[in-house]
């Protein structure tokens, strides 16, 4: 068991920058579809929430001639980065207040069963974190992170999930 109770001041902050390449992808932004979608193109370009000069926040996009299971929300760092060990402090305090502050308002605007997060990072090679409800009613067949495949489950329009977005946006107002 490895725990330090009283870790000395400046541990984290003063630990090197991983010595692997696995996180190291400061290059290749211009074929990224996470930053092309926070510069607003792209196929993932979708309903944003929140931005800062950290993190951007966006509902998934509806698909194409469809409508979108509400509730799956993306909190991306701004600067492209691919995983976690190469975040800033400031970046990581960021996502952990955005997803904390989504998590809320996913769960008082949908009440859900549940409110899960993640990180996978295997598709698209800049940091994200799913933050995605599991509605009431969703049976036990239906896996914890695959909600869309229940033909039962909600779904919103173009126009509805514009207003959940905005109404999921008013938690990130200063003093909420």
């Amino acid at each position: 068991m490895y725990t330090l109770v009283n870790p000395p001041v400046g541990l984290i902050a003063n630990l090197p920058s991983p010595r692997h390449t696995r996180y190291k992808s400061e290059v290749g932004t211009s074929t990224c579809a996470i930053c092309a979608k926070h510069r607003g193109t792209g196929p993932l370009v979708s309903p944003r929430i929140f931005e800062d000069d950290f993190v951007v926040v966006t509902h998934r996009p509806p698909p194409p001639h469809g409508r979108s299971v509400p509730g799956y929300v993306f909190v991306e760092t701004r600067r492209h980065v691919s995983g976690l060990p190469s975040l800033s402090e400031p970046e990581a305090l960021a996502i952990a207040r955005a997803v904390w502050r989504v998590s809320r308002v996913l769960d008082s605007e949908l009440t859900p069963e549940f409110v899960f997060s993640a990180i996978a990072g295997r598709s698209v090679p800049h940091f994200h974190q799913h933050v995605f409800v599991r509605p009431f009613g969703a049976p036990s067949s239906v896996s914890w992170n695959d909600v869309d495949s229940w033909d039962e489950a909600p779904r919103l329009d173009e126009a509805e999930l514009a207003l959940l977005c905005r109404r999921i946006s008013l938690g990130f107002e200063p003093g909420q």
